[in-house]
């Protein structure tokens, strides 16, 4: 049978590979998958030289923050422990396909101990062979699906059934490694079937649930679309069957040199015509093929339009390819949104602009406001923890802002005043392969 001191050794090396080759950048961050390993590597180098099994409980560490980093970032509980499930799955069965039937055709006395030793090389060169094909099926079916993105919205927190995921987790992984180290093959199985089973089976239904709300989404904003669109389209139809006569009266009142009159009536013809060139912004969003950011500017958007605060917005990019976490750039935006919708209230001029561009390897998004100028504050003193020119409030934002630009090392931000708007925007890499989104 396989080592103790080799068996943990082993399993920390398969989590340390798992963490940097799924883990991170999609659901952890550097800092924080460097931690995890580092409890890892510990176990790792420890198991390897004590034959001590005490040494897997300091795999109870590693769960746990991972557990704690995953609910800090995405604000609900299901996520972290369905990722415990799944990455516990995936080490499973790369060894329920090699080292653990092998053991258990020993423990039963159908190989004899030199057979054993002899083919041991091999399994443990199939266990890590087999490892890395699932892993990258994970990713592939995390780009095909967009899998780390879409799960880390769901609408509700559903600690319930996050803690009895993570109870029958526990479990049956004991009962696994029970069956395993007394050669009960039976049990081994059931309980191995049930773990990936019951994995696959919860994942499939909580994407089901994202991509309705996903859908959802998508069909909103061609609603608004359609509405605006529409809106459009009868006050074009009033305003082509009023057109003529006011042109009439214009040239009446040119006629009679009563020039006063002629340019009032230009000026009623000129902001009844704007409200059908204004560009549809709901069209405009369209553009995003990214459904939470769509739904983040569309949220914007109503609440700009309920405090008459001018809007508007350009958009180049499709942001399917950004090589950030969904959460941390959602988080980001929306600190800029909010300190814009924030600033503006005080200003008499309510005017923001949204830009959201790129080139080849970044995408820039860029939000401008105006603001009252009689404040004299730098803007480095902006970036401390606490600051604010508001009243009863916290001033977080941009110093949360750059703590969650600062995880990624090609990402940037910058702050800039100009005539009378105040400018924020960051920048990211694109991936090298953009993923595929489905509406």
């Amino acid at each position: 049978m396989l080592d103790r001191p080799f068996f943990i050794s082993l399993l920390s090396l398969n989590f340390i590979q798992l963490l940097w080759l799924f883990a991170y950048k999609k659901i952890l961050s550097f800092r924080e998958t460097m931690i995890l390993s580092a409890i890892l590597t510990v176990q790792f180098i420890v198991g390897a030289f004590t034959d001590d099994h005490f040494i897997t409980l300091l795999l109870i560490p590693f769960f746990l923050l991972q557990f704690f980093f995953q609910v800090r970032k995405v604000q609900n509980w299901v996520v972290p422990a369905l990722f415990l499930s799944f990455e516990n799955a995936i080490v499973l069965l790369s060894w329920l396909l090699t080292l653990d039937i092998w053991d258990i055709l020993f423990i039963n006395h159908l190989i004899d101990a030199e057979t054993y030793s002899i083919y041991l090389k091999l399994f443990i060169f199939l266990q890590q062979f087999v490892f890395y094909l699932l892993l990258l099926f994970a990713n592939y079916l995390n780009k095909r699906f967009n899998i780390t993105t879409t799960i880390h919205l769901l609408p509700k927190k559903y600690r319930l059934l996050s803690v009895l995921l993570l109870i029958f987790l526990f479990v049956t992984i004991t009962l696994q490694q029970f069956s395993v180290s007394e050669g009960y093959s039976d049990s081994f199985f059931y309980s191995t079937f049930i773990i990936i089973c019951f994995t696959a089976f919860l994942s499939w239904n909580i994407l089901l649930i994202v991509k309705r709300q996903n859908e959802q989404q998508y069909i909103n904003i061609l609603n608004k679309k359609y509405e605006q669109e529409r809106e459009k389209i009868n006050r074009s139809n009033e305003f082509r069957h009023d057109y003529k006569q006011l042109l009439i009266g214009l040239t009446s009142y040119l006629e009679l040199n009563d020039t006063q009159q002629a340019l009032h009536l230009l000026h009623t013809i000129i902001d009844y015509s704007n409200s059908l060139l204004t560009p549809n912004l709901y069209k405009t969003i369209s553009v995003i093929h990214n459904p939470p950011i769509q739904g983040l500017l569309t949220s914007f958007l109503k609440s700009c339009s309920d405090k008459d605060i001018q809007l508007k917005i350009t958009i180049t990019e499709k942001l399917t390819d950004i090589d950030m976490n969904i959460v941390d750039f959602i988080r980001c935006f929306s600190i800029l949104l909010d300190n814009a919708y924030e600033a503006v209230q005080e200003t008499e001029l309510k005017m923001i602009e949204i830009a959201i561009t790129g080139d080849q390897n970044f995408v820039k998004v860029a939000v401008k406001n105006t603001y009252t100028a009689d404040k004299d504050i730098s803007l480095q003193s902006l970036l401390q923890n606490n600051f604010s020119t508001k009243e009863k409030h916290q001033g977080k934002g941009l110093y949360i802002l750059a703590k969650l630009i600062d995880n990624y090392k090609k990402a940037s931000y910058q702050i800039a005043k100009k005539d009378s708007f105040f400018i924020v925007s960051f920048s990211v890499p694109k991936l090298s392969e953009p993923l595929l989104i489905s509406k």
